[in-house]
This record gives structure tokens, sequence and C-alpha cells, in this order.
């Protein structure tokens, strides 16, 4: 009888004990697997609609579903999965690398069925393999974990990242060109993070923090879902009233759990409050090592070279000669004179403002450090004719640039090499940092700084001019966030001139490289921060003026030209854009024009 009250009692304590709740990386695990299977399901019941011939309206219905789905879980897809982004939801284009493969792989997932379901006539037969192919994938990722399991603190990044993801590209509908469902699906990828982030929260006793972060996430989803017109949704309003008092609530929360990120290198830091925090870019990010940072040493011993005709061939043209400070580092030619004055050469000179913030230079993206371009261009027959080896000999007779050498590297005496030459250069390259225009300022709490123009033209650039799905906020480059990895090129159609039926521009780009076919006309894509101090503008300096290079987009680029190679990657429609639209979009590019003393500091 003692025995069975003693196991009664037992049981009734284990009863009332508090059960323990599984941690939040946990429960995400599952929540993954969940969404997988869900979108899995969704796109299941598209494949029994095609094959039953339901309406094109309920195939588009069951399509949204599956990417909404997918959308609840894309913050953890792409951090643990960015392998298989670009089949899952990437561009509709063939993609190369060139680097690793020159295997041309056939575009696929969601971005494909989105434009065979919007288009005039539905290919049946295509549409069906592309959906077996995505279903596929989703069943595989139900039942696959990461093997480290989520972590805490990788798993804060993620939710970080999508909501810049979300800023930058979700709501200019960059995964979405042809259907424009940006806003829904923003709102089901914030879904996604508020679940996760709320699941975190649960463990802090500050009320104050839990309550702040529901509210804007619960703001924030119900403005998407207020305003779901594309052209119409105002991004400028969304961005500054609800996506970043969003992230610095999350970043917040992260505080509060102590979940430091470790040290990492990359271009934006973990510590920053949001997107537009432009004072937390590193122009560290993209150097080959730590010990190929810049340092005050350097950046003044390479801004000494960088007026130095020494590195030329002949003694006669420096750095300085084609990128002049009063320019913004650019020449305000279409294309400058080689060394000898007697042809033009290949390609129009670009701004070196920023230069640290590419990923890769030159417009067909050749060299992936700085150093690397130095040396290129110094050692290039038509630009400067010169020899870093040579130069490194005449430099060690110069007393002066013994001294600042030797100030400038371990080395000392000793430093006056090839590889220390590229670097101090690249270290005063690194130096040259714009990111402090009228558009900072506002993107950070001065909301005085802009007229309603520049606001509208904001929301046009990002939105029914599409620039903003090439031209990536807030760098404005073709350099992809959040990851800021890889820069994105593209076939544009450019003419050789603005004359009538003015034939396509010869220069086949990045196809030089690695004579990949669709590489041919391919270029980087460059900033348009500080694009009023530029002209002329594109790869041979076609168009002199913004507006022109407008135009040039509204007519859908070299379709709307008829001169367009058969690999455009600019989609050939028309933009439609208004006269009023030109006007915002000319005042928000000389918006970005940079407010600091870049000038002073690098003349010479």
């Amino acid at each position: 009888m003692r025995t069975i009250l003693t196991v009664l009692l037992l049981a009734t304590l284990t009863f009332m004990q508090p059960r323990r709740e599984p941690p939040p990386a946990t429960v995400l695990e599952s929540y993954f697997s969940q969404q997988m299977g869900a979108v899995a399901d969704s796109l299941q019941l598209l494949q029994q609609a095609i094959r039953g011939h339901a309406s094109v309206a309920m195939q588009q219905r069951l399509f949204r579903s599956a990417r909404l789905a997918y959308k609840r879980a894309e913050f953890l897809t792409e951090y643990y999965y960015p392998h298989l982004v670009r089949s899952i939801n990437g561009p509709a284009l063939p993609f190369a690398d060139g680097e690793n493969s020159r295997d041309i792989l056939p575009p696929q997932g969601f971005q494909v069925m989105e434009e065979k379901l919007w288009a005039p006539a539905v290919a049946a037969k295509e549409l069906q393999t592309a959906v077996t192919a995505l279903r596929a994938q989703f069943t595989a990722l139900q039942s696959q974990t990461d093997p480290y399991g989520f972590m805490d603190v990788y798993v804060f990044d993620a939710m970080r990242f999508e909501l810049y993801r979300i800023i930058a590209l979700g709501i200019s509908g960059y995964d979405s060109p042809i259907a424009l469902l940006s806003m829904p699906e923003a709102a089901a990828a914030l879904e996604g993070v508020e679940y996760a982030a709320m699941l975190y929260a649960g463990s802090l006793t500050n009320d104050s923090i839990k309550h702040t972060l529901k509210e804007r996430f619960s703001a924030a989803r119900q403005y998407l879902l207020q305003h779901p017109g594309f052209n119409e949704f105002d991004r400028l309003h969304f961005i500054t009233h609800y996506a970043n008092p969003l992230s610095a609530a999350l970043l917040a929360l992260q505080q509060q759990l102590s979940l430091q990120q470790p040290p990492e290198r990359r271009i934006l830091s973990p510590e920053a409050p949001h997107l537009f925090a432009m004072r937390y870019y590193n122009v560290n990010g993209y150097s080959p090592n730590y010990e190929s940072d810049p340092t005050a040493g350097r950046i003044q011993l390479g801004q000494r070279l960088f007026y130095d005709p020494m590195l030329s061939g002949n003694l006669q043209r420096s750095c300085a000669s084609c990128h002049q400070a009063s320019k913004a580092f650019t020449d305000g030619l279409a294309r400058n004179m080689d060394l000898d004055g007697k042809a033009l050469i290949a390609r129009n000179t670009p701004t070196l403002l920023n230069a640290a913030f590419q990923s890769k230079q030159f417009y067909d993206s050749r060299a992936i450090f700085l150093e690397n371009q130095v040396s290129d261009v110094v050692h290039n027959k038509r630009e400067m004719n010169g020899s870093l080896q040579q130069t490194a000999h005449a430099l060690k007779k110069d007393s002066t640039y013994v001294r600042l050498f030797a100030k400038a590297f371990a080395e000392g005496h000793n430093s006056i090499t090839e590889e220390n030459i590229a670097n101090a250069l690249a270290s005063f390259l690194r130096s040259l940092t714009s990111l402090q225009s009228r558009f900072d300022l506002y993107m950070n709490g001065d909301t005085t700084v802009l007229n309603t123009t520049e606001k509208k033209g904001f929301n046009v650039f990002m939105g029914k001019g599409k620039c903003g799905t090439c031209h990536f906020a807030p760098l404005f480059s073709g350099v992809v966030p959040p990851y800021f990895a890889e820069p994105e090129s593209e076939v544009l159609g450019v003419p050789a001139s603005t004359r009538p039926h003015a034939p396509l521009d010869k220069d086949p780009g990045k196809y030089v490289l690695y004579k990949i076919s669709i590489h041919r006309y391919a270029f980087k894509t460059p900033t348009v921060r500080n694009s009023a101090l530029t002209a002329p503008y594109m790869h041979n300096g076609v168009f002199t003026t913004l507006e022109s290079v407008i135009d040039f987009y509204d007519k859908g680029g070299g379709a709307g030209l008829g001169i367009a190679p058969p690999n455009q990657t600019l989609p050939a429609e028309k933009l439609q854009l208004t006269p009023q639209d030109k006007k915002a979009l000319v005042a928000f590019m000389q918006a970005l024009t940079d407010t600091s003393s870049w000038k002073a500091a690098a003349a010479y």
C-alpha cells in the first residue's frame, strides 16, 4: 500500500511541474519544416489545377498561396540554404558564374512560373515542368536540417537580413516583376520574422520591449496589406516610419538577450540599427585581409602616389589625370584618350567614390580587389603603360617616399614593393567614401532636407521606374543586399551613339572574360550616387544627361530602339513614365549627391 501511495505522489508531483517549453531555435526548426511542407502542398494543388485545366485565375491564386507560404520562411531559407535560393525564387534569366563554371544554368523557380502564369497564353506543359521541379525542392527541404541546428545568434542575423531584403528587394518588385504582389508578400515575410522574434521575446521579463516589438510588427504588416498598389505604395514612408524602427527594435531585443554576433568581415556591421545607417558600412569589407586595411600613413602615401605621374610609362600621366577630384573622380569625357593621345580608350572613366563598396571592379567585373584594379590600370598599355616593379625601383631613390613607405608599412626601409605600392593606392581609394547625401540625412532622421519632388522620385525609383531592382538601395549599385556579395551585370542594349537609328554598341563587355554567350554586352551595374556629377553615362559615355538615360530606360532599353541583342536582360516593356515621374527621378538622383567635404580631403 505504501508503495502505491509513493508512486501516486510522485506521479502527482510530476504532473504539477510546469512543462518546459522547447527553446526557440528548436521550435523554428519545426516551423521551417512545416512551412516547406505547406509550400509543397500548395504546389501540388497547382499541379492538379494545371492537369485539370483549371482557369488561369485559379492557377494564379494557387501560385500566390504557394509563394506566400514560402515568404513566411524566406528568412530561414535564404540564410541557411543560400545555394538553393536562385533555383527557388531567383530571376527568370539564365545564369553562368564564369569564375567557377562556364555552364549556363536555365532559370527555374517561382519567377519562371510567374512569367508563364501571367503571360498572354499559358504554356501548360512548360508550367507543369517548372512546378514539378520546384515542388521536389521543397519536399526535400521539408526533411532537411542544418547539421548544427538553428543557433539563436544566427537566427537573429537571418531575421535582420530579411528586413533588409524586404526593403531593398521585396517592395521594389525584384522577385515579383510581373504579378507585382510585392506588398502582400512582404507582409507574409514579416509574419514569419515576427513569429520567430516573439518566440525569443517571450523569455523577457521586460514587457516594454515585447510590447514595442509586437506593435511595430503589427503596424508594418498592416501598412503593407492596406496599401497593396505597387505604383502607389509610399516606400519612403514605409521605410522611415515602419521598417527602420522595426529593425532597431529587433536589434534591441537581440542586445537584451546578450546575443552578440561573432566577429566577421562584412560590409554592413551587425550593430547597425537599420539598413540606411550609413556610418555602419565598412570600407574594409572587400579588402583582401586585415593586413591590407588602410591606415592614416597608407592613405597619405596612396594620395601622393595617386597624383604622381611616376606610375606611367612616359612619366606624364597620373591616376588623377583621368580621375579628377573636381569631377567626382571622373574626367567628364565620354571616353578619354589613350596614353599616346592617338585613339580613345575602350570605356568611360567611372567614379572612384565608393569604389570600396564594390565587390568587383571595372565595367566587366574582372578585378576582385582594389589592389588588382590598381595593377591592371598601371600595366594597361593604353592607359598608363607603366610597371609597378620599375616604379618601386624608382621610388627607392626618393628620400621622401622612402620615409613615407617606412612609416606606412611594417617592413620599414624594405617596404617599397609592388604589393605595397598597390595597397597604398588602394588604401587611398578606400578612403574615398561618399555616403552623406541629403537622402542619407533624411533616412537618419532629418526629415526637412528632401522636398516633395525628391521624395516622389525615390518612390518612382523603387517602384514604377524599377530602377531599384538593379541599383539596389542603399548603395544604389548592382551589389545585391543584404549580403552585398556579388555585383549584378545587365545587358541593356546600349546604342553606339545618340544619332537616329544608331546601332548597338559593339563592346562585348563581360563576354571577353569567359566567352559565355549570355555575358555578351553585359556590364556591371554602377552606383547612381553622385550621378549628377559624373556625366556622361553608360560604359561608352553615350548619354550626356540624366534625362536622356531615363528616356532610354523608359523605352525599354535597346528593345525600344530596335537594337536589342537576343540576351537583353532589361525588361523590354515601356515603363510609361510621365514627365512628372522623370522630373522626380532626376531630383531624387541629385539628392544622392554627397554633402561632405570629400573634394577638399581628396585634393592634393
